[in-house]
């Protein structure tokens, strides 16, 4: 066992360094509690799980659970799968578990969550029914994707944190509790800054390269290598010849690659997708009034892998309007934020395990 580090260690100056344990302790000598957290999104899930006291037990990872991309049965199968390979991991089984938090991409929505809340649930009673009968009493929390990013990001505390992978989105909390978002209206008409929209303008320079009316870039060679063709002529047999459009957000590691070996249009692009991050970033601290305030912006996702080709016009681009906001990485990674949000709902000691077990399953919003 290992305890569950922050992403970034440094406390920032707004708020002391916390100690990330809980504010109680066991609940009985040698019978600590299992808890588990979930972040699914339009890529991968992943779950970790860990004691009360945040000594991490095992960590599992799945396919995509985005039911807005993948339908709902898949990103049930991959919830199930990758908390089961986490518990495998931690030498337990789901129905081991005290409670689950899950925060998962495409249901901000009220309809979305309500039919993601209740295949979900379904599907957890039936798998935990076979070894224990145990989830009618559990608790469960249900959030989005968003809401558990930011609670790990700030552990808690007011803040914002830019979410881009699959898709993109802002959302932010002020000292106020007022919480706000922007951005998150998926691939047709929003996304901007995400793997996605990066994937797009990559395909589109390379089309316009190949027309003659941009210069030569090295991303042509780079994607023509990626899916396996001569030419950008075959691109359109790709893109559009199944009815499921294929998934071309991991283009954007195509594109950090070019970018990192100097590529300038591969480095426009994600200088562009920094600013409209940014953009994105401060739609949300302007709807909470955050301009003139310390606080913590934080950045999860796969894109953010491409460093400081990405962050640096974020920061500049933020630090315009938000001068004192302190940029940096998430304190705790999303998983972990939804098994905190969890851990913080369950009975403090005094009213006894009996009441966890009694109370109706928390599903919430």
């Amino acid at each position: 066992m290992e305890p569950i580090m922050r992403e970034h260690p440094t406390a920032s100056p707004a708020s002391e360094e916390r100690d990330p344990t809980p504010r109680w302790g066991p609940r009985s000598a040698g019978m600590a509690l299992l808890l588990a957290g979930v972040d699914g999104g339009g890529t991968k899930t992943t779950a970790v799980v860990a004691t009360e006291q945040l000594l991490r037990l095992g960590e599992g990872q799945s396919g995509p659970s985005n039911f807005l991309r993948v339908g709902i049965e898949a990103a049930v199968r991959a919830v199930l799968e990758a908390l089961e390979d986490a518990c495998q991991k931690a030498g337990f089984r789901v129905s081991d578990l005290e409670a689950i938090g899950i925060g998962l991409a495409g249901i901000a929505h009220p309809m979305h969550y309500r039919r993601m809340r209740e295949a979900l649930f379904r599907a957890l009673t039936e798998r935990a029914a076979r070894a224990r009968d145990l989830w009618s009493a559990e608790n469960v929390l249900l959030t989005t994707d968003a809401e558990i990013a930011l609670y790990g990001a700030t552990d808690g505390q007011p803040g914002v944190v830019i979410i881009s992978g699959t898709g993109s989105i802002a959302y932010g909390m002020n000292a106020h509790g007022q919480k706000a978002r922007s951005g998150g209206w998926g691939p047709t008409f929003g996304d901007e800054g995400s793997g996605y929209d990066i994937a797009r303008r990559a395909l589109a320079a390379v089309a316009s390269a190949y027309d003659g009316r941009m210069p030569p870039t090295r991303l042509t060679e780079r994607i023509c290598q990626y899916f396996g063709i001569e030419s950008p002529a075959e691109l359109p047999r790709i893109i559009y010849g199944n009815e499921a459009s294929p998934n071309i957000a991991p283009l954007s590691e195509v594109v950090i690659h070019a970018a990192r070996e100097g590529d300038a249009v591969a480095r426009h692009i994600l200088r562009d997708a920094g600013r409209e991050l940014a953009r994105t970033a401060i739609a949300v601290i302007k709807r909470l009034r955050l301009q003139h305030e310390v606080f913590r912006v934080s950045y999860v996702g796969g894109v953010f892998s491409a460093g400081e080709l990405i962050l640096d016009p974020l920061r500049e681009t933020i630090h315009k309007v938000a001068p004192r906001a302190e940029i940096g990485p998430p304190l705790f990674p999303p998983a972990v934020g939804a098994l905190k949000m969890v851990l913080a709902r369950l009975p403090a000691p005094g009213h006894g395990r009996e009441r966890a077990r009694s109370a109706q399953p928390l599903i919430a919003r």
